[in-house]
């Protein structure tokens, strides 16, 4: 299975017990037979963005002058922006 995909699943409750419900495609991309058992990793939050930690970063980059050199944002962020042959293609 390729761990880079991301599926939704569904926490039933069956009886006494409760049963994690996948896609078919789950089964299907990791190969998995009926009655089969699986090891699976605890789910992962969303990290929160920090919106007072970010703006006091900012002001820091502000205060060091760290883009002083950049004398137009505009152009600056055009260039960045623009594409570029990869090394070694054409």
């Amino acid at each position: 299975m390729n761990s880079l995909h991301k599926y939704t699943t569904t926490v039933i409750k069956t009886g006494n017990s409760y049963a994690l419900r996948v896609p078919k495609k789950y089964v299907e991309d990791a190969q998995l037979k009926l009655g089969q058992k699986a090891d699976i990793g605890l789910p992962i939050p969303e990290p929160k963005q920090n919106r007072a930690r970010i703006q006091e970063l900012l002001k820091e980059l502000q205060e060091v002058g760290a883009y002083k050199a950049i004398k137009d944002p505009v152009a600056w962020q055009r260039d960045i922006r623009r594409d570029r042959p990869l090394p070694g293609r054409k």
